[in-house]
């Protein structure tokens, strides 16, 4: 990202500066040279949280505040005695004639302050509050000469305010659309001339996340600047779905000043898209699609984009660990006959309208749910490794392969799985299986369930010695099973396996 200058507006001062603080009696700190001292701290603008209008300046209780005091070791002040825009700052410092505040105070290493200037991370990825930002978030300074023990603090970034007016919102993103421009990430204030410089760590981007209630304003800390390019707003919502809006318009944001992008409703102002994740994916595995993407990454799902799918004849998709946080959309791609998303952070999955998969592989997210009760040209269903409830796969006659293990089942009916190989179900919760219906079964798991849970295997008498064996060759994963065995009827299935080498072979 090439480095982007940012001027920082002049900012009136709107409070009195208290009196100076004496230095408290008995406050030799060893051999450092620092002394017990107070600081009085008040700031013309919005910096640590907002007021009930909106716009109120408030100090936090324990915000903490950086100060250089002319040695190499940075000075951690708490603030206490908070009186809305004022508060009482206490730490320990060196006597000198000039110190340098920084707010929030950081000791990962990415805060450097002296005199004339401030190096710092604003981060990318932001916790969204309610009617403001979250504490130790929006970044300030402060200068006192002349051995004063005033600060008045000013805010080095700008606010960009939104309204939620979607259900379900989950994640919100702010992109620049020039890639020259920065939004947060690392930056450095230059105290003489007022300019904060981007570094090669910025970012154009910055995303709030978490839970965010309809009718409710919230905010992003951006770097100042004025993006010619224009912005891209982007939110997730309800199933995962992404949504977004760009536009080309000059958009401009003040250090201390508020800009106001709008609502997030689901309108004609914003499209259903892919996320940038998902889409890049795609496009890594089949680069003859020419979508049209957005300036975040995104593809809206138009006429165009979708028209792409289906010329391409997309039918295997291998997405796996890819980062990838919703597959909205996926329901586009008809021809799919393969999807593998396995090692992602998907919280949904719906695939009910991909109706000609053979082969589904979604092991290792954080699915709660799957319907798969459509999918009857299944052969193969991986979804080990989630946070499963409940899975229904009675209609699924064709599958030969099921990986259900590692989730939260209390049962699973196979009794319709005539094709059925290989099932591994252990670790989840199920105190019961029943394979009396699967002849061609010859590979299980189907121990180990949480909390030490006992399960009882039903199986034919004529395929217990078989059984035995298997439960044992896998002894870790079929811990605490005991079996049930039920005299098989004279026209049961054949036994579906043979032995080689005194071992269970499929046939």
């Amino acid at each position: 990202m090439s480095i982007k200058c940012m001027t920082i507006a002049a900012l009136a001062l709107l409070l009195a500066a208290c009196g100076n603080e004496e230095i408290l009696e008995n406050n030799e700190s060893g051999s450092t040279g620092k002394v017990h001292m107070t600081f009085t701290a008040g700031m013309p603008q919005t910096r640590t949280s907002l007021g009930e209008d909106g716009h109120a300046v408030n100090w936090t209780q324990g915000d903490l505040v950086a100060i250089y005091d002319g040695t190499e070791t940075i000075c951690k002040f708490e603030a206490n005695e908070v009186s809305g825009s004022t508060a009482t700052l206490k730490g320990e410092a060196a006597e000198t004639d000039t110190y340098t505040a920084f707010y929030p105070y950081t000791d990962d290493g990415t805060l450097t302050l002296d005199n004339t200037a401030i190096t710092f991370t604003l981060p990318a990825t932001q916790t969204a509050t309610a009617g403001g930002f979250a504490n130790g978030l929006n970044p300030s300074w402060a200068q006192a000469t002349g051995g004063s023990k005033n600060l008045t603090f000013q805010n080095l970034c700008a606010l960009a305010k939104f309204t939620v007016d979607a259900e379900g919102v989950t994640e919100v993103t702010l992109t620049a659309n020039q890639e020259s421009d920065a939004l947060a990430g690392g930056l450095t204030y230059t105290i003489a001339d007022g300019t904060l410089t981007a570094t090669g760590s910025a970012s154009r981007s910055v995303t709030l996340t978490g839970t965010f209630t309809k009718g409710e304003e919230y905010y992003f800390v951006v770097a100042p600047d004025t993006l010619t390019g224009g912005i891209t707003l982007n939110y997730m919502g309800e199933g995962g779905k992404t949504y977004v809006k760009t536009t080309q318009k000059e958009v401009t944001f003040t250090a201390g000043k508020i800009t106001n992008l709008g609502a997030l409703v689901q309108d004609d102002n914003f499209t259903e898209a892919l996320n940038a994740a998902f889409a890049n994916a795609v496009k890594e595995f089949n680069p003859n699609i020419q979508w049209r993407a957005n300036p975040d990454g995104t593809v809206s799902l138009d006429e165009y984009n979708r028209m792409q799918i289906i010329r391409n004849w997309v039918t295997f998709l291998p997405l796996q660990n890819k980062n990838i946080t919703s597959l909205a959309g996926i329901e586009y791609f008809t021809d799919l006959e393969i999807l593998d998303c396995m090692g992602n952070q998907l919280t949904t999955l719906d695939v009910t309208k991909l109706t000609s998969l053979t082969t589904l592989v979604c092991s290792d997210n954080q699915l709660t749910a799957l319907d798969v009760t459509g999918l009857t040209s299944l052969t193969t269903l991986i979804c080990a490794g989630n946070q499963l409830t409940a899975l229904d796969v009675t209609k699924l006659t064709n599958l030969t392969d099921l990986e259900c293990c590692d989730n939260q089942l209390v049962s699973l009916d196979v009794s319709t799985l005539e094709e059925l190989k290989y099932l591994w179900c252990h670790g989840n919760k199920m105190t019961a299986l029943d394979i009396t219906h699967n002849a061609y079964l010859g590979d299980l798991k189907c121990g180990n369930q949480q909390d030490n849970q006992q399960l009882t295997l039903t199986l034919w008498d004529t395929k217990k010695e078989f059984w035995d064996r298997m439960l044992n060759m896998y002894s870790d994963e079929n811990s605490n099973v005991t079996t049930n065995v039920i005299e098989a009827p004279v026209n049961a299935d054949h036994d579906g396996y043979e032995e080689v080498g005194g071992e269970p072979v499929l046939q």
